[in-house]
């Protein structure tokens, strides 16, 4: 369930830029204002994505596929 549940953060992400954007910012509301329900594990896993993903900012967007890919996600 783990992945299937940050598989889904990381495909809304790719498919929205602005949730990409709070995701960065403040990663708890932009989850909890999606409808998103996350266990502590899950969530200290979103916060060390949403970490790099700040830091690389011009490479977000590759950086998500390559997220997505490592948990099952394919974009089509």
């Amino acid at each position: 369930m783990r992945n299937e549940m940050i598989g889904a953060v990381v495909r809304r992400a790719i498919e929205h830029p602005e949730f990409r954007r709070r995701l960065v910012e403040d990663p708890k509301d932009a989850l909890t204002s999606h409808g998103f329900a996350l266990e502590s594990n899950e969530m200290a896993e979103i916060e060390r994505i949403s970490a790099t993903l700040g830091d690389a900012p011009d490479d977000v967007e590759t950086k998500l596929v390559q997220l997505a890919e490592a948990y099952g996600i394919h974009r089509h």
